[in-house]
């Protein structure tokens, strides 16, 4: 997420500005998924921005890094991908900050919003943060749970986006643990038309939970019983005793539901 202090530069242009990045001449924001720098001459955005750099925390500890490159994204056509790159602070070298997605996309995109520290996503416009297209929070995204938007009926996104994060990391009870595995292919799908499942004729899957804002409302299997059976989620609460299917699910107030190859 963005600190307070952030120095960016750009042909030759040196900008400090303060989170999340105003100066008396500039101000550097997010708009959705998409870099917007203002100043008394020009309003620019990502595609204006590649080549820049700009300081900030990663993991707690102070790093540099460049937008390299911006492409639309095939799922998302409005979510801009951020090839970003990270300064080795050694030996000045770049490497990709973002890990290979499924389709080998080392990329990213800023966010506008922030996260609580009780996990729930705020719609702050003051603030914004980097996610990688290989993480659950640019997933969610680019599969259309974007937070800022309204579903087709006008629905808000929001707590589908949240939910979506306990799908993708297999967090079934909500505590920030995820019981999957890099690659687990997943069939997800949704009442609102965003999403709608693909294996409903494959026996080769399975219906795997029913999701909401805090996790699973119930669980009928779990994605890999090495890292987590079915008999232990059951002692992790009351919601996942008994079976699970996707009318039960619905009835619990599930956003999103998942198949899963049965294992």
């Amino acid at each position: 997420m963005a600190r307070l202090f952030l120095a960016l530069t750009l042909a030759g242009l040196a900008l400090i500005v303060g989170g999340p990045a105003r100066a008396a001449d500039a101000v550097l924001s997010v708009e959705g998924t998409t870099f917007v720098l203002v100043t008394p001459d020009a309003r620019l955005t990502s595609r204006d921005l590649v080549g820049a750099e700009f300081d900030m925390e990663i993991d707690g500890l102070p790093s540099t890094v460049r937008i390299d490159s911006v492409t639309p994204s095939k799922e998302q056509p409005d979510v801009l991908l951020h090839a970003f790159s990270i300064k080795d602070p050694e030996t000045g070298q770049y490497s990709p900050l973002c890990d290979s997605d499924a389709y080998g996309r080392e990329a990213g995109f800023p966010v506008a919003g922030a996260w609580d520290d009780k996990g729930q996503f705020v719609k702050n416009p003051k603030a914004w943060f980097l996610t990688c297209t290989s993480g659950s929070q640019g997933k969610c995204i680019l599969w259309g749970y974007n937070p800022w938007k309204e579903g087709p009926k006008g629905e808000d996104l929001l707590p589908y986006y949240e939910a979506c994060q306990h799908t993708v990391r297999a967090d079934y009870d909500g505590r920030g643990q995820a019981f999957t595995k890099n690659g687990t292919t997943i069939d997800v799908f949704d009442d609102i038309g965003i999403q709608r499942s693909e294996t409903g004729e494959d026996v080769k899957f399975a219906f795997e939970a029913g999701w909401g804002p805090t996790g699973a409302v119930c669980a009928d299997r779990t994605r890999w019983p090495d890292l987590l059976s079915l008999e232990d989620l059951r002692k992790r609460g009351s919601r996942f005793q008994g079976g699970c299917d996707l009318e039960r699910a619905r009835k619990r107030g599930a956003l999103i539901y998942t198949r899963v190859e049965k294992r």
